[in-house]
């Protein structure tokens, strides 16, 4: 889905051709000021709203090193402005706040706050109401919820870049199988893992290309799931992940992956694998090779 941002930065000038420049024909976005503060209006697609900002603020602080993003701009709207943007009257909207029309759904967001003595809602609240009646936007600004998210997440991505470290983003191999409550917790057990010393440095030092070292996806599995499931969990713009999994002894085990395409990985196949291996099966061939030879620690594989 596509997302649309409008981050209030710092750190470039719309009286930077150059950063303009960049803003527009890299990102398709729109840098301006008001009252002297700087706005970034950006988009980027996402399985939802956080990961979609945590991929464009890796990729505006790779183009911009400068740039500070500081905030979510809630874009705050009244009764006359959702008219306007959805082009009804103003009387249509207020029977929607009051609750007049369209009780069969979920009721109308609670206001933001008052501006003078008008009530005012976040954009984004109010086209996520409308999309529940196919309306609103297509590009779909973040709701409340997520956008206090992605503030609280902002400086720490910065400061993560900031140190040379890649940004994290974790996924649950995708099985349906009823066992996610076992990935979840080989999230968690990496999440308290990546606190220690040196432990983002060492996965940041695996065999990934600069070109995706500063956003990495950990896929978090079991050993039954099928290898099929994994790679289906690296971003479409992604060729390298890293697989992380329980071994036999429940000991955290962090696994280097690509696609098929990832270059310098070994195919599963080379490694004796099919298509329908498992998680499983891959550590098995780490630990004894498939000529009863070990494969070396972190060699990259290849999943088809």
């Amino acid at each position: 889905m596509e997302y649309e941002f409008n981050f209030v930065v710092d750190g470039i000038g719309i009286d930077d051709d150059k950063v303009v420049e960049i803003v527009h024909d890299t990102f398709d976005g729109v840098l301006t000021r008001h009252r002297g503060r700087r706005f970034l209006d950006v988009s980027e697609s996402g399985v939802n709203a956080i990961d979609a900002a945590h991929r464009i603020v890796v990729r505006l602080r790779s183009s911009l090193p400068d740039l500070r993003l500081v905030r979510v701009d809630p874009d705050l709207v009244g009764v006359s402005d959702i008219a306007e943007r959805v082009e009804r009257s103003r009387q249509n909207v207020q029977q929607w706040v009051s609750g007049e029309r369209r009780q069969d759904k979920r009721p109308f967001p609670e206001p933001e706050g008052v501006a003078g003595r008008s009530p005012v809602w976040r954009w984004g609240d109010v086209n996520a109401w409308l999309a529940q009646f196919g309306e609103g936007d297509d590009v779909c600004p973040p709701t409340r919820e997520e956008a206090l998210t992605i503030d609280f997440l902002l400086p720490k991505w910065q400061r993560t870049l900031d140190d040379g470290l890649p940004l994290v983003r974790f996924a649950a191999a995708d099985t349906g199988d009823g066992r996610e409550e076992e990935r979840e917790t080989v999230q968690r057990l990496l999440e308290g893992t990546l606190t220690l010393p040196g432990v983002l440095e060492r996965i940041a030092a695996f065999p990934v290309p600069a070109t995706e070292r500063q956003r990495l996806t950990v896929v978090c599995a079991v050993l039954t799931d099928r290898l099929s499931s994994v790679v289906s969990r690296i971003g479409h713009d992604e060729v390298w992940a890293v697989l992380a999994f329980q071994g036999a002894e429940d000991e955290l085990c962090l696994q280097p992956v690509g696609t098929a395409h990832a270059p310098g990985a070994i195919p599963v196949s080379a490694l004796g694998l099919s298509r329908d291996a498992t998680v499983g099966d891959l550590l098995l061939v780490q630990t004894n090779g498939p000529d009863d030879s070990p494969v070396p620690p972190l060699t990259p594989v290849g999943l088809d």
